[in-house]
């Protein structure tokens, strides 16, 4: 099960669920953004609010992916 390669501090997708767990991370995002900023006062407030968002789907693309990573012997 090896979905992603590291590649630095970044892990990159090698197979075709990896690519599915970033793109469902990025359609994510997407609704999210677009409403954010549809709704905020500010510049300050909409990074704020999306940081939060962004943050959690960042910290779980990650867990994913280095749980489906190869492993460096």
């Amino acid at each position: 099960m090896n979905w992603f390669k590291p590649f630095g501090i970044l892990y990159l997708p090698v197979k075709a669920e990896g690519y599915l767990i970033s793109l469902l991370a990025v359609v994510f995002m997407i609704p999210v953004c677009t409403a954010v900023i549809r709704n905020g006062h500010s510049v300050s407030d909409d990074l704020y609010q999306i940081f939060v968002y962004g943050t959690c789907i960042a910290f779980w693309w990650k867990w994913v992916a280095e749980k489906t990573s190869i492993k460096k012997t």
